[in-house]
């Protein structure tokens, strides 16, 4: 690097942070690997794998889920050789298995660079004390929406929304993280076929964690070797499906439909009790399952429901059944609170589709769709990463900053990086010039990001709170589809003097 490149890069922290962070992350050799293990019949040529996740990585970073602004960077910075068709034909041949080890694989390095504070977003912080020993995953399904109609098959069709794929993800509340993922290239399939197939992701990142922590201390060892408590929502709660949770000694917490056959166990009779927020509860240990059916009556299984009544919310009741069936181990009130939690996902979600660009469908294939879905996963996770340091340098928890004005000041500082200094080009195919490589050992990578943001805070990434929330107003349509602006701010005026 020049000295302009260098003191360039020393006023933009958290662009550094972020390109040095996805060097160590995301470098040539663990995507080479993910590609030799996961293509299929793809293959490199002078499109490698880890340029197409560069390239699509600046589309969702720098320009709005842009490809074609991302691809002419490329190729005038020399970054890309190949021609821009390429970009696209390679990205929409990507087999699902190659996206889903892609997240699994660049999580896993993630995790080991957790800063010291509240990294889960407040979920960790809020975790009862009688789940340390497990790893909390919740579980749900994300439909990716508003596909391009740039298919030869698609492009009849003038109105409607296509559904572009399938995701469903396991998201860790304890570190905050979207863990794994399988995907269905339908995207209006169910759910339920696809857990065994993230459950073996889970399992082989249970794998590769307690065969890293096997050199490390005593409590990394303990953590890696948690069991896993799943958490997730009525779609999940059949009778197949608890089997598949509790495989390799895991645990389930499920909401269930009234429609689901409990039978009490009359050796052990109902308790009843308080949650946090007051409300009354019950709970009771029995069978689910119908003695009647022979197809269920092979599958009944043990568990202990809680069942809270919300009269008051008019809303269903919540009803949970759990195979863990202690009450003292495991109180139900503290049940209660965790599974109030699963809406982290959900959040989560929200933040992916309108923050990193999920929302714009780079690929007009479901493989193409799939790959962006993990990608901007990973990005998710890596701001996680990032704001759990900045929150240790303003004293704040992770869960008071906001991850859109981060992301915002991170993607303005990488704008600034790649115009004016060794993100672009000069049109002459000259090889740019790039920051220094990031360490690639765990240990040292934590250290390099605490040098780099360990000072820097600014008050605009704290979350906004409304401190004098007010009822919303009854939303009408207006007369005719269409109004006068001019005509109703004079009638509004006319009501206020009418009032006063």
């Amino acid at each position: 690097m020049d000295g302009f490149d260098a003191q360039l890069l020393a006023r933009l922290p958290l662009a550094q942070a972020v390109l040095e962070l996805f060097d160590h992350v995301l470098d040539d050799g663990l995507c080479g690997e993910v590609f030799d293990a996961h293509r299929g019949r793809c293959y490199e040529d002078e499109l490698t794998f880890a340029t197409l996740v560069r390239v699509i990585r600046d589309a969702l970073m720098l320009h709005g889920g842009s490809a074609n602004r991302a691809i002419a960077d490329a190729v005038d910075g020399g970054r890309l050789g190949a021609a821009p068709s390429g970009v696209y034909r390679k990205l929409g041949n990507l087999p699902p298995a190659l996206s889903q080890a892609f997240l699994r694989r660049g999580t896993e390095r993630l995790a080991a660079l957790a800063a010291d504070n509240d990294g889960g977003g407040g979920a960790a912080r809020t975790l009862a004390a009688c789940f340390d020993n497990l790893d909390v995953i919740v579980v749900d399904g994300k439909q990716l929406k508003k596909a391009a109609k740039r298919l030869l098959s698609t492009r009849a069709y003038t109105s409607g929304s296509l559904l572009g794929a399938k995701l469903l993800v396991a998201l860790s509340l304890r570190s905050g993280l979207a863990v794994a993922t399988n995907a269905s290239e339908d995207g209006e399939g169910n759910d339920v076929p696809l857990v065994g197939g993230l459950l073996e992701q889970m399992q082989m990142l249970r794998a590769a964690t307690t065969t890293s922590a096997a050199t490390a201390t005593t409590d990394t060892a303990a953590a890696a070797a948690r069991p896993f408590l799943f958490v997730a929502d009525r779609q999940f709660a059949d009778l197949n499906l608890p089997e598949l949770f509790t495989k390799g000694g895991d645990h389930f917490l499920l909401r269930c439909q009234k429609t689901l056959t409990f039978q009490g166990d009359p050796s052990r009779p109902a308790q009843c009790g308080v949650d946090e927020a007051g409300r009354a509860f019950t709970q009771a240990w029995g069978w689910i399952g119908s003695t009647e059916d022979k197809r269920q009556r092979e599958r009944r299984r043990y568990v202990r429901r809680i069942t809270l009544p919300r009269p008051a919310e008019n809303d269903d009741d919540i009803i949970l059944i759990t195979d863990l069936l202690e009450e003292s181990a495991y109180p139900a009130a503290d049940l209660l609170g965790l599974y109030r939690l699963r809406w982290n996902i959900e959040q989560a979600f929200q933040q992916v589709t309108e923050v990193f660009a999920l929302a714009k469908l780079i690929g007009a294939s479901p493989r193409g769709i799939i790959f962006q879905g993990a990608l901007c996963l990973l990005i998710y996770n890596m701001t996680l990463t990032i704001k759990g340091y900045v929150a240790g340098a303003g004293q704040k928890q992770a869960s008071d900053v906001s991850t859109e004005n981060l992301f915002y000041d991170l993607s303005r500082e990488l704008i600034a990086w790649s115009v004016l200094g060794g993100g672009g080009g000069d049109g002459d195919g000259d090889t740019p010039s790039l920051p220094p490589p990031a360490p690639r050992e765990a240990a040292a990578m934590r250290q390099r990001l605490q040098t780099l943001l360990g000072g820097r805070w600014n008050k605009r990434w704290l979350k906004k709170a409304d401190k004098r929330p007010r009822k919303p107003k009854e939303k009408k349509p207006l007369p005719g589809g269409h109004a006068s602006l001019w005509k109703l701010m004079q009638a509004a005026r006319q009501q206020r003097a009418e009032k006063s």
